[in-house]
């Protein structure tokens, strides 16, 4: 025969197991909701510096131009600090698809495409296999394969240095316009002219950025990210232009450190970079930078060794 009080007993225990159960639940999720906040909110900030680079020869030294042992003594400051070098392709898709990043992310970008960043700079990122962003200037690039002038203080390198660099996984290329790095006929660098109409600026810088674009994507199979503005010289036109021609990133030559933010596509545009001169210790450099964040939440876990 049933014994009722017994099945009671029963029954209540096994009710008492589901709202403990039910409860555990209700809690753990609410746990990894504040976990998972909390975790975003510590990673919201990415900082990246952005070291720029332009000449590295033996000859000239000054604001622009640095030896090769200085910069092979920035490639030994980086490797022994835990310094991770990463590329616009790495640093926009962190913001887009939300990939990660190393720790202590940085960029080392090379503007203009000189010979001796082939000569004096590609065998040092063999040798400590490290990467560099390059961004070109089509008409250079040009000139000097048709040529073959190879003159350390001026020539700039050729479309087969480039692909030898590119397929070394070491460079990745970006946009410095085709023929706009120039000061003449009222045009500095790709800014608008005065009393120039949004509708030919709009055309004219259309054309000279496509017809890099284009060159690129020929030579690598893989057309720029990024723009890189000539002498840091642009506006709000220049940016709303570079935009719809579906650049996902800018670089100027604002100083200072970025702050990046997943998902947040802006972040990536009017990048600042630290000029990287002769006789600057990186890590001097790179302190200084971080005084423009200081008060930004999270600023003080990036590594400054």
């Amino acid at each position: 025969m049933l014994d009722l009080k017994k099945y009671r007993k029963y029954c209540k225990n096994i009710l008492l197991v589901i709202i403990f159960g039910l409860l555990t639940i209700s809690i753990t999720k609410d746990l990894m909701r504040i976990y998972a906040t909390s975790s975003t909110s510590t990673q919201e900030n990415i900082f990246v510096p952005i070291m720029m680079y332009h000449q590295v020869k033996n000859n000239g030294l000054g604001k622009d131009v640095i030896s090769p042992k200085e910069f092979e003594s920035d490639l030994i400051f980086l490797s022994e600090n835990n310094y991770n070098i990463i590329t616009m392709t790495e640093l926009i898709a962190y913001v887009y698809d939300g990939k990660e990043l190393p720790e202590n992310p940085i960029i080392l970008s090379f503007d203009d495409g000189y010979l001796s960043t082939y000569l004096n700079v590609f065998p040092l990122l063999k040798k400590y296999n490290m990467k560099i962003v390059l961004s070109i200037i089509g008409k250079s690039t040009d000139d000097f394969t048709r040529v073959k002038d190879e003159n350390i203080n001026y020539s700039h390198m050729t479309w087969d240095q480039i692909l030898e660099m590119v397929e070394s996984g070491l460079v990745e290329i970006q946009n410095h316009s085709y023929n706009l790095h120039s000061n003449k006929n009222g045009r500095y660098g790709c800014c608008k002219k005065k009393d120039e109409c949004f509708e030919d600026y709009e055309e004219f810088l259309k054309e000279d950025i496509m017809k890099l674009q284009s060159k690129v994507q020929t030579v690598i199979n893989e057309p720029p990210s990024t723009f890189t503005y000539p002498f840091g010289r642009y506006n709000n036109d220049t940016e709303t232009i570079v935009k719809k021609m579906g650049f996902k990133a800018t670089l100027s030559v604002t100083y200072g450190i970025n702050v990046i933010k997943r998902g947040d596509p802006e972040s990536l545009y009017e990048l600042k970079r630290i000029c990287r001169s002769h006789n600057q210790s990186l890590s001097k450099l790179i302190k200084e930078g971080m005084k423009t964040i200081k008060n930004i939440p999270g600023s003080n876990d990036y590594n400054i060794n």
